[in-house]
């Protein structure tokens, strides 16, 4: 037997998706908004400033990452079509019953 997900199944996978690539960008935000907050202390060396920058870098890898989670989660689970739906309801129809 062929199974085929139904649209409400690719519509749940997806918003699990995108709720988690949301929660990655959260994390990247808060890693810069943290990174930002070094640069405010009016006393800065140089060792306060090498933490800003590895916190930076640490941002701006969890931003990459984001994108491409969102690139990948929009190529696997392409946002369901009206056309896509309406197929999919003709093929269960016409689908002999077990």
């Amino acid at each position: 037997m062929i199974h085929y997900s139904t649209s409400d199944e690719i519509k749940a996978c997806r918003a699990f998706a995108l709720e988690r690539n949301h929660q990655m960008f959260e994390e990247a935000q808060a890693l810069s908004r943290s990174a930002w907050a070094l640069l405010e202390v009016t006393d800065m060396d140089v060792e306060l400033f090498d933490r800003y920058q590895a916190m930076r870098r640490k941002a701006d890898l969890k931003f990459e990452e984001a994108i491409e989670h969102l690139r990948l989660l929009n190529e696997d689970f392409p946002p369901v079509s009206i056309s896509t739906q309406k197929a999919h309801r003709l093929l269960q129809q016409t689908e002999p019953r077990a």
